[in-house]
């Protein structure tokens, strides 16, 4: 009973410190500024970034160039993507705040996902 106990305590652990993780490196990715050249390349307007804009700017990411330094990084939010989407599925017909924070964080996926492209576009321009 103690080691089930202490299973269920450290799968707990280990989902906030994940959860943890994962907004905070939205958070940063969220201060990046985008170019004019990812408008361009992607088709989307840089402004009006939402959540349905997350599979193409990702269809993008893994075509173009590798610099080699986010791939752990863009799994991790992919998955993190997933798990909102699956939230707002399950709760928004029941709750209006799950809804808006859930597609926040999606939207917020999405800028994770034109900055990484961003990133990878300049990094073949130089």
């Amino acid at each position: 009973m103690i080691t089930v106990l202490v299973l269920v305590f450290t799968l707990f652990a280990l989902g906030q410190f994940s959860m943890a993780y994962c907004r905070t490196l939205l958070q940063t990715y969220t201060k990046v500024e985008l170019s004019t050249q990812l408008a361009e390349v992607s088709g989307v307007t840089v402004e009006e970034l939402g959540p349905s804009d997350f599979g193409h700017l990702m269809e993008l990411v893994r075509v173009a160039p590798d610099p080699g330094d986010d791939a752990s990084e863009i799994r991790t939010i992919n998955i993190y993507y997933r798990i909102a989407s699956m939230v707002r599925w399950i709760l928004a017909p029941v709750s209006q705040t799950a809804a808006r924070w859930a597609e926040s964080e999606l939207s917020r996926c999405a800028h994770f996902a034109a900055v990484s492209l961003d990133r990878r576009l300049i990094h073949t321009t130089q």
